[in-house]
């Protein structure tokens, strides 16, 4: 469907000519008064009732239906440029209403670059001249990583993000991961994560479009801080609320020599950067709060399910993929276990964000009761073993304290 910016396009450039002033004079060259709002505009002709005919009030209003009044006018009218009288109406005329498309001359004043300066160009037109831009390795680097943000502004509004495979944007895009140019490749990791975030139909693209395997791949091999913290965030828009999440992490990816999606997340909870692994323990915090959510199929729109349904087929082919919950496949990859050994060594640990998220992961475990009994024992010995400064430190107000409390025993 046409963007209003197209639409106003196509009409200034179909517009016809105002008259000319000779056009003018002959349509005034009729009988009658006429006024006109603008020239070339609105024109207001009253053809005046003939001098024979007869009032009685002179032309005076006839307000009530005792009064006298003309036999050409209702009880309630008022004669005046605003009540047509006689055989004559009151017309209305625009340069536009001739039914004759001969006489309409189409405005060939107006160039493409003028529309352009008028009304501004379309986004979907920016959005592939920022791409095709990027891409285009002859460009100075400063200048394709600017088309990068205007292109990770434009595809902020959910509309734009989802006209990206008809746009045929996706694939241009998912080739810049593999650019010798790390500003190139975090920006464009920065373009998917918020493309995807909170919109299952351009997660639906996204998975696809096969751009799952190479985000984790981008992750494994990378070396800079900000691609493996944009690789996350990435992640984190892709798998969050995603009906198949568990599938998606479970599978074994060629492009990781057959690694899964959890043993990247394993591998992001040990990375040395405080950043990265900041983000991961947010990430797996928020996958276990999904662990149980369930999706009605029926509140989908057509194209995501298809979209479900042809990936379904896919991971049935994979011997290492069931339909586990999340929980179970972060324990089976050791995530768990992980956790609890970064909080057995708090004290150690100077990133508290970090330590905070591990311990949200724990008691979001708890809460849904998906803790076995060693994990709930050890949890058990970490908990009682921080004094109530180091749970405040790390956001864990009394009344969660309280709450977490309760559960262990």
């Amino acid at each position: 469907m046409p963007d209003l910016n197209e639409l106003l396009r196509w009409s200034i450039a179909n517009s016809t000519q105002p008259q000319s002033q000779g056009e003018q004079a002959s349509s005034q060259s009729q009988s009658g008064e006429q006024v006109s709002s603008s020239e070339g505009g609105l024109t207001i002709r009253y053809n005046p009732p003939s001098s024979t005919s007869n009032r009685q009030n002179g032309g005076t209003a006839v307000l009530h239906s005792s009064d006298s009044a003309p036999a050409d006018l209702s009880p309630a009218s008022t004669p005046g440029p605003g009540t047509p009288t006689g055989e004559n109406p009151l017309t209305f005329s625009l340069p536009t209403t001739s039914t004759n498309e001969s006489s309409v001359t189409k405005r060939s004043d107006l160039t493409t670059e003028m529309l352009d300066l008028i009304l501004g160009k379309s986004d979907s037109i920016t959005m592939k001249e920022k791409m095709a831009f990027a891409i285009d390795e002859s460009n100075p680097l400063e200048e394709r990583v600017e088309a990068l943000d205007d292109f990770e502004m434009l595809i902020e509004l959910i509309d734009n993000a989802n006209n990206m495979p008809i746009l045929k944007l996706w694939q241009p895009l998912l080739d810049l991961l593999s650019s010798s140019e790390t500003e190139i490749v975090s920006n464009a990791l920065w373009i998917i994560g918020t493309a995807v975030q909170n919109n299952i139909k351009a997660q639906a693209a996204l998975f696809i479009n096969n751009a799952f395997p190479l985000i984790l791949k981008t992750y494994n091999e990378s070396t800079s801080s900000s691609v493996k913290a944009k690789s996350i965030y990435a992640l984190s828009a892709s798998l969050k609320h995603w009906p198949l999440a568990s599938k998606a992490l479970s599978k074994k990816y060629i492009e990781i020599n057959d690694k899964t999606g959890y043993e990247i997340l394993l591998k992001g909870l040990k990375d040395n950067e405080k950043n990265v692994k900041k983000k991961v323990s947010f990430l797996i915090s928020t996958l276990i709060m999904q662990s149980n959510q369930e999706y009605n199929q029926n509140e989908l729109d057509n194209e995501v399910k298809n979209v479900i349904e042809e990936l379904n087929k896919s991971y049935s082919n994979d011997n290492n993929n069931d339909n586990q919950k999340i929980i179970k496949g972060l324990r089976l990859s050791n995530i768990i276990k992980e956790l609890l050994n970064n909080l057995e060594n708090l004290n150690l640990e100077d990133n508290l964000e970090f330590e905070e998220n591990l311990i949200k992961s724990l008691i979001n475990a708890l809460k849904i009761d998906e803790l076995t009994l060693d994990e709930k024992l050890k949890f058990k010995n970490i908990w009682n073993g921080l004094n109530d400064k180091q749970k405040e430190d790390r956001g864990i107000s009394l009344e969660e304290d309280k709450e977490v409390i309760t559960l262990l025993d």
